[in-house]
């Protein structure tokens, strides 16, 4: 909804510039209605981004206010202020600061549930770690040939951060992919089981995705996965 105001009021603006005065509006009424709906259309704006950045800045509304008005009035323009500029440069510098101490904090968080996931893992029945730091424990071995990087797997799959919210998942339906394509824990982990071959897989940050995280993973994360293989076709290039 909040899209289609946007929507309307760019179109607004548009043919405005299109027709110049000459469908200008006479009606006393619509003009006041629509000047009212244009300032809530603002309005709403202005509130999503004092509302995004509190704890961040505390925005005066009445120093809001008198900055809208100033430009309606030609007192003030953005264009050429140069302290008002500055004052945008410093805000922005801000949120830049306040996002790099949340991505940290994020990071931290993630290493400290990371840490205690894999320590309560490896306590598990079953459950074993590689040199590289890689947990697993099979459910299933499966049978045929051991499963080479150069190979193409097909797999079910479901991924979960250590709070048990899933990230990523094929949802019952198949993924191929070619191994050594993949994260290394996943390279790693799938060659320990064959066609058919069911396991857990429980990736240190350095054998996913590091520090950067990806998409809903964040930095650090240690992540879970179920894997079924249903499939195996080797490489058959030379």
């Amino acid at each position: 909804m909040f899209k289609i105001q946007k929507l309307s009021l760019i179109t607004l603006v548009v043919s405005a510039v299109i027709s110049g005065n000459a469908l200008a509006n006479t009606d006393a009424k619509f003009n006041d209605e629509a000047s009212y709906a244009v300032g809530v259309l603002l309005g709403s704006n202005v509130k999503q981004i004092v509302e995004s950045q509190k704890g961040i800045i505390e925005y005066d509304n009445t120093r809001l206010l008198a900055g809208v008005q100033d430009v309606l009035n030609g007192k003030v323009d953005l264009d050429s202020n140069e302290q008002i500029a500055q004052t945008l440069q410093r805000v922005q510098e801000k949120m830049q600061q306040a996002q790099a101490q949340l991505l940290a904090d994020i990071a931290k968080q993630a290493k400290q549930d990371g840490d205690q996931y894999r320590q309560a893992f490896e306590k598990k029945a079953g459950a074993k770690k590689t040199q590289s730091g890689l947990l697993y424990r099979i459910e299933q071995a499966g049978t045929g040939n051991t499963i080479k990087p150069t190979d193409t797997v097909t797999v079910n799959y479901t991924g979960k951060l250590p709070n048990g919210e899933v990230f990523d998942s094929s949802r019952g339906k198949p993924v191929s992919f070619k191994l050594n394509q993949v994260v290394s824990g996943w390279t790693e982990g799938l060659q320990l089981v064959k066609k058919g071959g069911k396991i857990e897989l429980v990736l240190p940050p350095e054998l996913a995705y590091g520090e950067q995280g990806a998409g809903q993973i964040p930095p650090n994360a240690t992540l879970h996965f179920d894997v079924e293989v249903i499939d195996v076709k080797a490489d058959t290039q030379k």
